[in-house]
């Protein structure tokens, strides 16, 4: 509460108190819009030993291929992390390609944390394309996927 008070008394605006999530990171990338959207499988993000310590932070993400290891899962806590990005996706009602960041609570339940309806494209370093890249997706399939995706929504 001190610090709350501190924080308020040396901003003078609204502070925002949230509880820190230990558990499981995960990524979810989605295709589709509405109720064909499709949530195209899960990786857990693990930070490696040398990364910058209880988070995805920009530093770990932009040196992945030595910080962060992401591995294909698809165990009970996985599949509810999932359902709960398909239903954030439609309920914001977002269309075509993304993906949905969430991380796990103390008791292994997954919590919606941020949606990335533009998610980065990069076929090497981006979420998205690393996520089908493990699933067996090529990125010109992931890319032709969207278009598809988009041009049945037009027609």
């Amino acid at each position: 509460m001190d610090i709350c008070s501190n924080l308020l008394q040396s901003f003078r605006e609204p502070v925002l108190v949230e509880t820190y999530l230990p558990g499981r990171e995960f990524t979810v990338g989605i295709l589709g819009t509405g109720n064909d959207a499709r949530a195209l499988g899960v990786i857990e993000v693990i930070l490696k030993p040398t990364a910058e310590k209880n988070a995805y932070s920009y530093e770990n993400k932009e040196h992945y291929d030595k910080l962060v290891q992401y591995v294909l899962v698809n165990d009970d806590e996985a599949r509810h992390a999932m359902e709960i990005s398909l239903m954030a996706w439609r309920g914001l009602d977002l269309k075509d390609a993304g993906r949905v960041d969430l991380r796990s609570d103390a008791s292994g339940v997954p919590h919606f944390m941020e949606v990335n309806s533009l998610a980065g494209l990069n076929p090497i370093r981006s979420d998205l394309p690393i996520l089908c890249n493990l699933l067996g997706i090529t990125y010109h399939e992931l890319i032709s996927s969207i278009i598809i995706q988009r041009s049945n929504v037009l027609i």
